[in-house]
């Protein structure tokens, strides 16, 4: 499950976004979410691709937290969705991976010297 903050980052850059937990569906079942993704309209966004594989009425963007390196998983995690949307206003139904643009060497490590 990806952190609720990345909802309140994706809000503050002006999207209508929401986390399962805010419509009480975090306990639910794969099916009872997409169902809900769908009726609102919504793109459901997941890394668990194989359980919403199957889904045919829905926009999916599929993120895989291993590739949103660098620290501040809520905030990466809104850049990338924010830079899909904004690059796909229509998207198609069905199963979108948005391009990880990584964080330049250095970034989020310390070094000591």
């Amino acid at each position: 499950m990806f952190p609720p903050a990345s909802c309140a980052d994706l809000r503050e850059r002006g999207h209508d976004a929401v986390h399962v937990r805010d419509c009480g569906l975090d306990a639910s079942s794969d099916r009872a979410v997409a169902t809900a993704a769908a009726e609102q309209r919504r793109v459901l966004v997941t890394e668990n691709v194989k359980d919403f594989a199957h889904v045919r009425d829905l926009v999916i963007l599929s993120v895989l937290k291993a590739r949103l390196r660098g620290g501040g998983l809520s905030r990466r995690l809104a850049e990338l969705i924010d830079d899909w949307a904004r690059g796909n206003p229509e998207p198609y139904v069905g199963l979108h991976w948005p391009a990880v643009r990584q964080p330049p060497a250095g970034h989020g490590s310390h070094r000591h010297g």
